[in-house]
């Protein structure tokens, strides 16, 4: 008898049509068994979905139907950089290009150019058994691209299912900023977007990501991130009003010498829940980390932050900071947090702590004495709250459609 207090992971994923990706048969085998072996998804039982409810997915009668409604952010066809559009779940334009920077559709990348990953979890299961496209990046040795790379993702119509694949590779000593926007305006809709980048000895990759929703939206985000010596990578995950959002980023910071900087900030209403979980592995020697996100939550909104820091045994010299903080602005919205260290290593420095309050009520009575309307205040103080996060954003793009999303 079917577990209706768990939901069928199984008959859920049947809806789903299969693959078009040439992925290694061994990972195709252990994600299909992954799927049987769990059938069911998981409850709050699990500590990786402790505060996130997943039974409203056996609910989502998916189809598939392109039609498609105007953009959230608008960003004009560039003439500088490289463009690349997905509309549910079609590539449909790549406009740009520069030297020494290779863009396919992920559908083109032959088997043996997809490179090795560990495959965790329903969701990562999921994607690799049905991810129907995504793109390919792969940027030369020593190429430094002096503009953006912009990954923009919509969805709209109804009971949409949009399952996305992409892999970035950069080779020695290159660099690269990636602005992925991902628009959703459907009314109802699953997302399963996964992304898997690799920095080789002393590559540079910034990235800004953006997420808005309009809609009844299931959104499902991955990132895995393999760095190499001395690599850098920073992201900037910007969430906003999101009907359900899960976001998952894990970092594996192979070789010594690495660096690793993770900012967040996700701002819910209604009911909206946004859940981050990030994951930093310090693997080797002399590494560094800093992780920073913060949450602004109204009404009946509900947030996670479950941050964890991983220190090998190998992995001497290490420094590694994380720090969540949230602001409640209504009686009913909620977080829980939970920050996690994991040493094995005697040699390093590693602190991590998470806050959740409300503003600041004496920040405010002053601002509204110089005769500034409370609501205007609370506008100022909640940008202010945000303002070390936002700041950090390279993209011009996402700083203008920041600023019209906090008004």
């Amino acid at each position: 008898m079917k577990n209706e207090g768990r939901g069928s992971l199984i008959e859920f994923q049947q809806q789903l049509v299969p693959t078009n990706l040439q992925l290694p048969d061994s990972i195709l085998s252990k994600a299909n068994q992954d799927i049987q072996r769990l059938a069911d998804f998981p409850t709050t039982k699990s500590e990786d979905f402790r505060y996130t409810r997943l039974i409203r997915l056996n609910k989502l009668q998916l189809q598939t139907e392109k039609s498609f409604a105007p953009p959230l952010v608008n960003i004009a066809p560039t003439t500088e950089g490289i463009q690349i559009v997905f509309e549910n779940g079609q590539l449909v334009s790549v406009v740009g290009q520069h030297e020494g920077v290779t863009v396919q559709s992920a559908q083109d990348v032959p088997q043996s150019q997809w490179l090795a990953c560990e495959y965790k979890g329903f969701v990562q299961a999921m994607n690799a058994v049905n991810a129907q496209g995504g793109v390919s990046i792969e940027i030369s040795k020593q190429v430094a691209v002096p503009t953006s790379i912009t990954i923009i993702q919509r969805w709209s119509g109804k009971s949409q299912a949009v399952l996305l694949h992409h892999q970035i590779v950069l080779h020695a000593f290159a660099s690269a900023h990636i602005e992925w926007i991902h628009e959703g305006r459907a009314e109802e809709s699953f997302q399963n977007l996964l992304l898997d980048c690799f920095l080789a000895e002393g590559s540079q990759l910034k990235m800004d990501k953006l997420q808005t929703q309009e809609g009844n939206s299931f959104s499902f985000c991955t990132e895995r991130i393999y760095q190499k010596k001395q690599s850098s990578f920073a992201i900037n995950t910007l969430t906003f009003n999101a009907f359900f959002t899960r976001n998952d980023l894990e970092i594996f910071g192979q070789e010594e010498g690495t660096e690793s900087k993770m900012y967040g900030v996700f701002m819910g209403e209604e009911n909206n829940h946004i859940d981050n979980h990030t994951t930093m592995n310090h693997m080797a020697p002399h590494s560094t980390s800093n992780e920073l996100y913060k949450g602004v939550l109204k009404g009946k909104a509900s947030g996670v932050f479950y941050g964890k820091i991983n220190v090998f045994k190998d992995a001497q010299k290490t420094n590694a900071f994380q720090s969540n903080r949230n602001l409640l602005l209504s009686d009913d919205a909620s977080v829980n947090a939970k920050p996690a260290l994991e040493i094995y290593a005697d040699d390093v420095k590693c602190s991590h702590g998470s806050t959740t309050g409300q503003l600041d009520q004496q920040a405010l009575f002053f601002l509204r004495a110089r005769g500034i309307s409370e609501s205007k205040a609370t506008d100022m103080l909640i940008k202010g709250f945000m303002a070390e996060i936002v700041g950090a954003v390279k993209s011009s793009h996402i700083q203008e459609a920041l600023q019209t999303l906090l008004g």
